[in-house]
């Protein structure tokens, strides 16, 4: 089986149905449905109990796990010098406690399964706004993802199990949208092309790691 969180839109959606048309169970973890998962773990994982009552039901299931994938992320509008306490925790937790606890509670199945994990981080997590305002605590967040990211390759890397961490820059998705941010984001990536590139990549032979993935938005005009 294949578990993804975040399935029920933008690039976790997408993978949920090139996986549903090879064959593949496919998990979703998320606040929404997906209609292409067999089956739907509605949690909040923003909190821990949410994520340890998902990881009770990913237990239950009696399927390999093939491979971890989360897609879960949101951003903030509010301006730097006025943000919020409580937007900052809505930041972390979802971008990085929701993935840090997840793959915490799901280890030793993961080593047991030969699972492979990635992460869907950000160009932002490399680079930070350094081309575009990006929110700090955003970045600060998905900077946050990718060092768990590379401390989890360290610490699995006498085991099958691969570790990606995966930083795309620009994509077609409602991340904005969702945060009410007036970002025109028509000519930026398609999501199905990411989660393409994402399947490939897992599909990969088992000795091949690719730990780091970096996707910049090229302009065609």
């Amino acid at each position: 089986m294949i578990v993804i969180t975040g399935a029920s839109s933008g690039i976790g959606l997408e993978l949920a149905k090139l996986y549903q048309k090879d064959g593949k169970k496919v998990v979703n973890i998320s606040r929404r449905e997906s209609e292409f998962a067999e089956v739907n773990i509605l949690r909040d994982l923003r909190e821990g109990s949410g994520i340890q009552e998902a990881v009770q039901e990913v237990e239950k299931i009696d399927e390999p796990i093939e491979a971890v994938i989360n897609c879960v992320g949101v951003y903030t509008e509010q301006e730097f010098g006025k943000i919020t306490e409580t937007e900052i925790n809505r930041l972390m937790a979802s971008n990085v406690k929701a993935p840090m606890l997840l793959i915490s509670e799901l280890l030793e199945r993961i080593k047991k399964d030969q699972a492979d994990i990635l992460n869907v981080v950000s160009k932002a997590g490399t680079k930070g706004g350094t081309t575009t305002p990006v929110s700090p605590v955003y970045t600060a967040s998905k900077w946050a993802e990718q060092g768990f990211t590379f401390s989890l390759q360290t610490a699995l890397k006498d085991t099958p199990s691969r570790v990606t961490s995966f930083c795309p820059g620009g994509i077609k998705t409602n991340l904005f949208k969702k945060a009410g941010a007036n970002v025109d984001v028509s000519n930026w990536m398609n999501p199905a092309d990411i989660a393409a590139f994402i399947k490939h990549i897992l599909e990969l032979p088992k000795n091949i790691e690719v730990s780091e993935v970096l996707i910049n938005r090229k302009s065609t005009s």
